[in-house]
């Protein structure tokens, strides 16, 4: 196994070394992601999805002896409204979301007519779910500095009903029922600034085609590539803001190339498509920053199940968590980043079998592009959970990835990994203490869907 991964690694390397692409030797230093500023963003979407569908089903069955009936019939339909605000700069963030999701089927069958056994089979289904979640997120840095505060909260809701009827000799009715809400609210302060720079990466490799074709003598100016940067950031919004986002996003990326003189028409079919390819090249998103703060937090869980014993499960904990991340560009190519947090407090309901509860995080990843098309990357994590109940239990994990990929084309790449998994865990309530250790070796073809530079 291991002489595999290293085999993997040295022809990424010897890959990388002779067919590398270098991209910004001008104005590739790592400094210019410190410098990027997030744009002015107000953004208000609201879609929905809607369905509906019935179906009728007959059939006679005649034979010698009897005659048969039977026939069914079904209604269903589904909504899914959607509402989404994202009010966004440097020193702001506000995000709301909020769905309902809703599904009804309504099912009915009956089967009659034979001489010798002349009862009604009945069978009847009615189900229904809906799924609420709305989440709701706010950032200040009220002085315009490196502190911040933060307020947050989300509500999820999810209803199961289930009504089934069925008659054959005897009557029966059942019913099944799962209910859940969970509501939380967070406050929290902190300090420093944790900034999607992304688009920086493919401002810089925009500025090195415009080169390749000739429409460019020599680096752009550092204002024309934070224009440029603002843009490719924004690139996520356009098709909501716009019918035709394509036209507008490229006439907004001319405008920023005025600045240093630069156009693009007249240009040929060839150069057209070699420059659009630039907002697809998303290798691995890029943040640069460092923050930390503190969150306290108020959780509260109900859940409902018919066929559970106790029937109502509940918890409400108040939770104090700690957090710190880092993530730095050590070069145009090459990324790292350090998350840890600690959490946990106790459970208020008296008699919830959870009384206190405490979780450890430590994550570690590197991601390093040995050219425009090969990547490899490496990520630790480590958690331990803690919990105190009617007795101790703990369960401690340690996850390793190595990967490496190599993008065929912009969208699909192949790629080869190895996984690493251990875990160890003992739960005194439910008797069970075990420790384990498994690993893989994978090699495959990857597709990626609606790739994207903006993350919430």
């Amino acid at each position: 196994m291991r002489s595999a991964i290293v085999l993997m690694v040295g022809i990424a390397l010897m890959c990388g070394i002779a067919s590398g692409q270098n991209y910004g030797l001008g104005n590739a230093d790592p400094a210019v992601f410190s410098k990027f500023k997030i744009p002015e963003t107000d953004l208000r979407a609201f879609w929905s999805t809607a369905g509906f569908s019935t179906d009728y089903y007959k059939t006679n069955d005649t034979m010698s002896f009897y005659n048969y009936n039977n026939f069914s019939t079904s209604l269903s339909g589904i909504l899914y409204p959607h509402y989404y605000l994202l009010k966004e700069n440097d020193d702001r963030y506000l995000s709301l979301s909020a769905d309902i999701y809703g599904n009804y089927l309504n099912y009915f069958s009956q089967s009659s007519g034979t001489p010798y056994a002349p009862l009604v089979n009945k069978t009847q289904n009615k189900i229904s779910d809906v799924n609420l979640n709305a989440a709701f997120t706010y950032r200040n840095y009220p002085d315009e500095g490196e502190m911040y505060y933060s307020i947050g909260s989300n509500v999820q809701a999810d209803l199961h009903d289930s009504y089934q009827y069925e008659s054959y000799t005897s009557v029966s009715n059942q019913y099944f029922g799962t209910k859940s809400q969970t509501y939380s609210l967070s406050l929290g302060i902190g300090w420093g600034k944790m900034r999607n720079v992304t688009s920086i990466v493919s401002a810089i490799r925009f500025q090195e085609r415009l080169k390749q074709l000739n429409l460019a003598n020599s680096d752009l100016s550092e204002k024309t590539i934070e224009d440029l940067a603002q843009e490719f950031y924004r690139q996520g919004y356009y098709s909501q803001v716009h019918v035709r986002p394509d036209k507008f996003f490229w006439q907004d990326i001319e405008k920023a190339l005025s600045n240093d003189g630069v156009s693009l028409n007249g240009i040929n079919e060839y150069a057209d498509s070699y420059l659009r390819e630039v907002p697809g090249e998303l290798r691995f998103a890029r943040t640069e920053g460092l923050i930390g703060g503190i969150n306290l937090q108020m959780k509260y869980v109900n859940s409902y199940g018919s066929n559970w014993f106790p029937k109502i499960q509940e918890q409400l904990s108040p939770t104090i968590s700690v957090y710190t991340d880092l993530s730095h560009q050590l070069s145009l190519n090459s990324q790292i980043s350090i998350n840890l947090s600690i959490d946990g407090g106790p459970n208020l309901i008296k008699y919830s079998t959870v009384k206190q509860q405490y979780d450890g995080l430590l994550n570690i990843d590197y991601n390093y592009e040995l050219t425009d098309r090969l990547v490899f990357s490496a990520g630790n994590t480590l958690s331990d959970n803690f919990q105190n109940s009617y007795q101790q239990g703990t369960n401690f994990t340690n996850i390793l990835n190595l990967t490496i990929n190599y993008f065929v084309e912009d969208q699909l790449s192949l790629s080869g990994s190895y996984y690493w998994h251990y875990q160890r865990m003992n739960d005194y309530n439910t008797y069970i203490k075990y420790g384990e250790s498994d690993n893989s070796l994978q090699i495959g073809l990857t597709y990626y869907i609606d790739r994207g530079f903006i993350y919430p």
